[in-house]
């Protein structure tokens, strides 16, 4: 894996086409990562979201974990939905 910032993109763009990925960074971060795809653009496009989903779903567990929100019972979880649709 390379990085590359937008800047160097731009005087030169098949510097991307140099490895299998690169990270694209802005001001020095990473803001994009480009793949060399093999098959369906599709097919990749449904797997990344996919990850994406599965990223959110980690970060919201360990929050619960953090939290102790973990062991919250049945009811405490209905309660705490109730409260919330009447805020609404």
């Amino acid at each position: 894996m390379r990085f590359v910032s937008s800047r160097d993109i731009r005087n030169n763009p098949a510097v991307l086409w140099k490895d299998s990925e690169t990270v694209i960074t802005v001001n020095g971060k990473p803001k994009a990562v480009v793949v060399r795809i093999e098959g369906d653009p599709k097919e990749i496009l449904d797997f990344i979201e996919r990850m994406r989903v599965q990223m959110a779903v980690e970060k919201l567990r360990m929050f619960s974990l953090e939290k102790g929100l973990n062991r919250l019972s049945e009811d405490e979880i209905e309660e705490i939905i109730r409260e919330a649709r009447k805020q609404k």
